[in-house]
């Protein structure tokens, strides 16, 4: 099936596809634009989705409702061919694997929108009202696509008011439903989009173009929209809220103590952040790398070889949607398409880079995933307690060997270095990080050999520190903080700004009593066609969109206040107005630990978050009392960064201060 060209989709969307159209700027439909766009560029492959339940539903129920509608859906169409669905669960959200199909006669039909909209009725009992209602859809369709004269459009709008108010509401659910028959014309013949691909509709010769496609298509959309919507099936209950794109993650990167004064603030406060811990949630860290050695180790395990390292525990969540997977559930307890579904999922994790393969981890992996059909199959969610054991990679050097990117080494690397070397008996430090006796956990986001990682890793990610901490109730919390120095490009016509699912499971680990930093992302300069370059405002990405994250822009490593802001950092305000980023840290040419028992330099903002992330840990590590309470920690420190005298919406509250900051308490 051809490509549908980004445009097509977006006017259908917001019905800018008639001369008469007002321009209209918010589309409404349950399933954000996103998705519409993703499937628009190959119809024909599933996409990963992300589904968040109504109030009232859990996540559990949504997830195995799901995956009974779409097998019961694949076995009406007699289809067996497709790959199981992948229905995943997070702790609010639902994850899966979808055909465009599915996504039309199975999704959708279950949002809110569409329960609000009565169009149930569109695929059930042939009746007189369904009647009206499918023949009011497939008019007003046609009319919106600019069919038929002036008049007889008020006359079509007029006869759509003169029937009940379930039916008026088919002018809402025209432009989603237009859009579904372009998709049903487009793979029926592909050849109809000749000509139109490579129209620029900002140009009016070429508006005029698609407008004039659009009319002369308008009966053959209508009647492609129709055959989608009235096919009789099972009405799906009310179950989602909206449906999200399960977004890719790409790395934030493109002297630096002195420059916030932590130098300073350590030989002044003698702060030791011994007792802290901080998550790095990344794509790994070379645990063996010597600037991560623990100096101060307390007894080592038996099985420990060579010094024993401050990154204390190393965790993979890429394959987390093949684990907490409702095609375990789906097949019979026992039966071999179950045990064949579990030595499936087993193959993957023993394949994942850094794990050791023992007859002992497939042994208990088979108990573990048994365990947690189960659990599904009777919509109870899976204990972290039974996952645990899947996800955890051995600390005997394997899981640093696999790594294939030094990202998220040289992110811990700036937080936590402490790396020695002793030539001709005298101890010389090599490289230091801004708390040098930190504890490290690594948490593994971005798979090492697949391009696949996607928003719902990190959402697990946020969501097993939670379980962390929660199981050390009464002793502290385990986990004090937690780094995100990657970015999702933030569209504001597909989502509410700080509202994705990323946003709102960073707010709410912030809201447990863990501070989270991210990366403002590195979008804030764009190369034009013509060569010349702009500064980009509302570029933040998310989780930096966050309201309650501490979100970091990066800034010269030793002039900031000559060079000012980096070039690359992305530029605030959120697409809601708000401020970000919340400050800068040097985040241009900073040196720190990268793979192979190395150091290099790199840049961007990824370098500049876990600058921010040690300045929290000592003011922690130097007043216990700040532990837990993230709003306090963030308050104390914008009010005390250094005004650079930059536009606020470059600088944010202006350059981190450690020294003040802690001076300040």
């Amino acid at each position: 099936m051809a490509a549908i060209p980004y445009y097509m989709v977006e006017y259908f969307l917001l019905g800018r596809t008639r001369s008469s159209a007002l321009d209209q700027f918010l589309m409404d439909g349950g399933v954000v634009a996103e998705v519409w766009l993703t499937f628009a560029k190959d119809p024909g492959v599933p996409q990963r989705l992300l589904l968040g339940p109504v109030d009232g539903v859990r996540a559990i129920d949504l997830g195995s409702a799901l995956n009974e509608f779409v097998l019961a859906y694949r076995r009406q169409i007699e289809d067996k061919k497709r790959p199981l669905p992948g229905v995943s669960l997070l702790e609010n959200f639902v994850a899966a694997r979808i055909q465009f199909d599915e996504l039309v006669r199975v999704v959708l039909p279950s949002t809110k929108w569409w329960h609000d909209r009565q169009l149930s009725d569109l695929s059930g009992r042939r009746t007189p009202a369904r009647t009206r209602l499918a023949d009011g859809l497939h008019r007003v369709i046609q009319i919106r696509l600019g069919a038929g004269h002036e008049s007889g459009i008020a006359d079509a709008r007029q006869s759509v008011r003169k029937v009940d108010k379930a039916q008026r509401r088919i002018l809402d659910a025209a432009p989603v439903a237009a859009l579904i028959g372009l998709f049903g014309l487009v793979d029926e013949d592909p050849a109809v989009l000749q000509g139109m691909q490579t129209l620029d509709p900002r140009v009016p010769a070429d508006d005029m173009v698609f407008m004039a496609w659009a009319r002369e298509h308008a009966k053959r959309i209508a009647d492609h929209a129709l055959a989608a919507l009235t096919r009789p099936l099972e009405a799906p209950p009310l179950l989602v809220q909206r449906v999200f794109r399960d977004r890719e993650l790409q790395l934030a990167d493109i002297e630096a103590n002195r420059t916030v004064k932590a130098d300073a603030a350590q030989r002044l406060f003698e702060i030791s952040c011994r007792t802290l811990t901080w998550a790095i949630i990344d794509s790994g860290v070379a645990a063996t790398h010597p600037a991560f050695v623990d100096h101060q180790p307390g007894p080592a395990p038996a099985k420990t070889k060579g010094p024993q390292s401050r990154v204390r525990r190393t965790y993979d969540f890429t394959l987390m949607d093949q684990i907490r997977n409702f095609d375990l559930a789906s097949a019979e307890p026992d039966s071999e398409e179950r045990k064949t579904r579990i030595e499936a999922t087993i193959d993957k994790l023993a394949e994942l880079p850094g794990r050791k393969d023992t007859p002992a981890f497939r042994k208990a992996s088979r108990i573990a995933l048994g365990d947690i059909a189960m659990h599904l199959k009777a919509r109870v969610k899976p204990d972290w307690s039974v996952i645990e054991p899947l996800i955890r990679l051995d600390d005997d050097g394997l899981s640093t060997a696999a790594l294939v990117t030094d990202h998220g080494t040289h992110v811990a690397g700036i937080l936590a270095a402490d790396w020695r070397e002793v030539d001709k008996g005298k101890e010389n430090v090599v490289l230091l990080g801004m708390c040098p006796d930190i504890n490290i956990y690594d948490l593994r986001v971005l798979h090492q050999t697949s391009p696949e990682s996607t928003e719902s890793a990190i959402l697990a990610a946020l969501e097993f520190i939670q379980y962390v901490n929660g199981r050390a109730v009464g002793t502290g919390p385990v986990i004090h903080g937690a780094n995100i120095s990657l970015s999702i490009p933030h569209d504001v016509r597909n989502y509410g700004c700080g509202a994705t699912p990323i946003c709102v499971a960073s707010d709410r680990l912030v809201n447990a009593g863990v501070v989270v930093v991210a990366a403002a992302g590195n979008r804030g300069w764009n190369e034009q066609e013509m060569g010349f370059g702009n500064f980009v405002f509302c570029s933040i990405t998310d989780p930096g969109n966050a309201r309650d994250v501490i979100t970091v822009g990066s800034t010269h490593r030793l002039m900031p206040h000559v060079y000012g802001v980096s070039y690359f950092s992305s530029r605030g305000p959120t697409g809601d107005g708000r401020i970000k980023p919340d400050l800068v840290a040097p985040g241009e040419k900073i040196r720190s630990a990268v793979r192979g028992d190395a150091d290099d330099e790199f840049a961007g903002t990824s370098m500049a978050s876990p600058v921010v992330c040690g300045a929290a840990a000592m003011l922690m590590a130097r007043n216990r009392e700040l532990i837990g309470n993230t709003a306090e920690i963030k308050r104390i420190l914008l009010s005390t960064a250094t005004d650079l005298g930059r536009e606020k919406y470059f600088q944010g509250h202006g350059l981190l201060d450690v020294l003040r900051a802690l001076q300040s308490v």
